[in-house]
């Protein structure tokens, strides 16, 4: 598994090394929030997720940025993978009593044996959610320079009708 943040990800978020929100105005390295890269990368795949809307692959940066799950997020890895089991279902419009149809699904998209739990094709969609989700972001929140203001407006981007 690779992470590979959406295009323009570092830029939206102030990225300075793997911390965002770096070039806050005022701020002194030790007073700008922990928000790091990966944290974005969350942030914009839930949005994706929640639309259950594909980015297209050429919306990624050519390199993955970290190639595992970081510490922070390792509890979350069923939750996330199940996420997204949940998302394709809507997408492919699945119904939810078809048990053959939805056991494809999830046998196309899990590998109990990898850290993600996730197969390459399911490692492959869950980067392209959050490629979605950072569209849906750059679209809906103007760029903003802290963190608390982020979290406000992801709020009510989050809150809005779908």
């Amino acid at each position: 598994m690779a992470f590979i943040l959406p295009r323009g990800t570092r830029d939206y978020f102030g990225f300075d090394n793997q911390r965002a929100f770096a070039r806050s105005r005022g701020a002194s390295r030790e007073t700008v929030p922990r928000f790091l890269m990966f944290d974005a990368y969350y942030c914009c795949l839930m949005l994706g997720l929640d639309t259950a809307t594909l980015g297209d692959e050429s919306a990624l940066e050519p390199v993955p940025f970290l190639p595992i799950y970081p510490e922070a997020y390792r509890g979350q890895v069923e939750l996330i993978a199940a996420l997204l089991v949940e998302a394709e279902l809507r997408r492919l419009r699945i119904d939810i009593d078809d048990r053959d149809d939805i056991e494809g699904q999830m046998v196309q998209l899990l590998d109990l044996s990898s850290v993600t739990r996730l197969s390459v094709e399911g490692d492959s969609l869950l980067n392209r959610y959050a490629a979605s989700g950072f569209n849906r972001l750059r679209d809906g929140v103007l760029k903003v320079d802290n963190l608390e203001d982020f979290l406000v407006a992801y709020h009510a981007l989050w809150n809005e009708e779908k």
